[in-house]
């Protein structure tokens, strides 16, 4: 006869996965919002973290969020429609999306192909991205954007940000 077991393992491993977002992934992600993402939205909008995550989890067709292997939220993403050809793209990041280096190289494997999920819905992708964020504009270039204008002044803090697109 086997033991019996009498405690459930900590250390639980999964795979880092995608899934459609619920509506407790944006108190997760706002309560814990990377600093550079509390920044941006702050700059482009003037919203707090959890104001623009409802806004963006309500208006997107999809809003996804991303699963680490441990079941941690890394963070939510998707597109808000402006014609049924073109649509904003955008994600923002739990302070966990960088902690985990086997989460971190599978998202950046797994994040064309997603990618080109959005794109067959949406012909046009674009956003913008605030000037003083060089890791999200290297990644934005890394999967195939263009930057096509750089605004001096933009949002409610009147910062320079980018323009970008995905045709």
């Amino acid at each position: 006869m086997g033991r019996m077991a009498t405690h459930q393992s900590k250390k639980i491993v999964g795979k880092f996965h995608w899934r459609k977002s619920i509506l407790s992934d944006v108190v997760t992600v706002a309560a814990k919002m990377r600093a550079e993402d509390k920044a941006e939205v702050l700059a482009y909008s003037g919203s707090m973290p959890k104001e623009a995550l409802f806004y963006c989890f309500f208006h997107s067709k999809p809003s996804m969020t991303m699963v680490g292997r441990k079941g941690n939220i890394m963070g939510m993403y998707g597109v808000i429609p402006d014609t049924n050809q073109s649509g904003r793209i955008w994600m923002l990041g739990h302070e966990s999306m960088t902690t985990d280096y086997k989460d971190v190289r599978a998202f950046l494997r797994n994040s064309p192909m997603e990618l080109e999920k959005f794109h067959a819905n949406y012909p046009v992708l674009y956003n913008y991205v605030d000037a003083r964020n060089e890791t999200h504009i290297k990644w934005i270039k890394w999967m195939g954007f263009s930057i096509i204008k750089k605004h001096a002044t933009f949002g409610a803090e009147g910062r320079t940000f980018y323009e970008f697109v995905k045709i």
